[in-house]
């Protein structure tokens, strides 16, 4: 315990911590690159993609959406939503930060918050040098826009077959959002993710609605009704 607390919270541990990080980021963001290939994009788009969202469930479902031809304003709401938990996920690592911290420099540190970043973060002391979350998102920051221009430039040689494959890969992300939801808060959290798949395939297959909003109000609707039906207890493994 004591050498953990001498430990100084500098770039270079960030960077050691964030390596973990990259290794798992590298291979999804080259399956991302492929997507974007896919759907007709450039490199320099697909880059830019991930340069400014870093956001993986989020730019997969953008994608998927792009590809269902849904409009703008689709997207946007549905990113949106998905994307809400950082904002939680924001607040609560900005409480372990050094003092300090303001501007530009909260807002970088801010557009680097993912969910794994976030929980290697928070298994360290208090307080969080802006060096070593620097270190930290950096390098998962890395792993994710080096992987999407490897994934587009290798989707240059990649049978089609195999390109269209990469398309479960958003399926992936959503199963891994959802396992770790359902571990922590049990059998409601399926409950509510199958309504809301029922409910979206609905609007989708039997009223015509555009993909988008159908996702969007299903999204709305049983989150809310969720809420009503299932209390703080219940949710308490």
């Amino acid at each position: 315990m004591e050498s953990e607390q001498t430990v100084p919270y500098t770039f270079a541990k960030g960077c050691k911590e964030g390596f973990p990080i990259f290794v798992g980021y590298f291979p999804t963001a080259m399956a991302f690159g492929l997507v974007c290939r896919d759907l007709g994009l450039r490199i320099w788009e697909a880059v830019l993609f991930s340069m400014t969202n870093f956001a993986g469930s989020g730019q997969f479902l953008a994608a998927n959406l792009m590809k269902g031809s849904a409009i703008l304003a689709e997207i946007f709401v549905s990113v949106l939503l998905i994307n809400l938990r950082y904002s939680f996920m924001g607040a609560e690592l900005s409480r372990k930060w050094e003092k300090g911290i303001h501007g530009w420099r909260r807002m970088l540190l801010a557009h680097g918050t993912t969910d794994e970043v976030f929980s290697v973060a928070v298994l360290n002391r208090s307080p969080l040098s802006k060096q070593y979350l620097a270190g930290l998102e950096l390098t998962a920051y890395l792993g994710w826009v080096s992987g999407t221009a490897v994934g587009f430039l290798v989707g240059m040689i990649l049978p089609s077959e195999l390109q269209l494959a990469v398309g479960v890969t958003l399926y992936a992300m959503f199963s891994a959002l959802l396992s770790q939801e359902f571990r922590q808060k049990g059998f409601a959290v399926l409950a509510i993710s199958g309504s809301s798949a029922a409910l979206n395939s609905l609007f989708i297959i039997v009223f015509d609605w555009a993909v988008g909003w159908s996702f969007v109000v299903s999204m709305l609707l049983t989150s809310f009704l969720g809420s009503l039906f299932i209390s703080e207890a219940e949710e308490v493994v």
